[in-house]
């Protein structure tokens, strides 16, 4: 993903974290349990699941959040409630959202909305992410109920 300053570290959502997480602890089990017995086949095998493992590690190494501190925290905090009010600016409501046969061009105004902010919602996420990497806040979340 880039943006005007370049490219943007990509950061794993919780859920990916975790789904990683979860294949490295099956590889891990796969390893103990049925592999590295007898035959050289059996060796190949076990050599190509450690290097799933190294693989997954990295891929969580890499796209872990930053660790931010002080000033610039606050600074990030402080973005993110800006971004916040821009985005809350047309962005189409709940209801809208939910029952668009009742609100005739809903589905464009949200487009054009998230056409407009795609920007700010990837910048947004990110902040999230990095500020609080196990519960990051939902666009969603701005949505206004009326």
């Amino acid at each position: 993903m880039t943006r005007g300053k370049g490219k943007v570290k990509e950061i794993l959502s919780t859920t990916e974290r975790e789904v990683l997480q979860g294949e490295r602890r099956e590889l891990q089990d796969a390893l103990k349990n049925e592999y590295g017995v007898g035959t050289s086949a059996q060796q190949i095998d076990k050599d190509k699941i450690k290097k799933q493992i190294d693989n997954i590690d990295r891929a969580i190494a890499d796209r872990e959040p930053p660790k931010v501190r002080g000033a610039e925290k606050d600074a990030m905090a402080k973005e993110s409630e800006r971004i916040e009010e821009e985005l809350r600016e047309g962005m189409p409501t709940r209801d809208e959202m939910r029952y668009p046969v009742r609100n005739p061009g809903a589905v464009r105004k949200h487009m054009n909305w998230d056409k407009r902010n795609s920007e700010k919602i990837e910048r947004y996420r990110y902040i999230q992410r990095v500020l609080n990497p196990d519960d990051p806040r939902s666009v969603e979340n701005l949505r206004k109920d009326k």
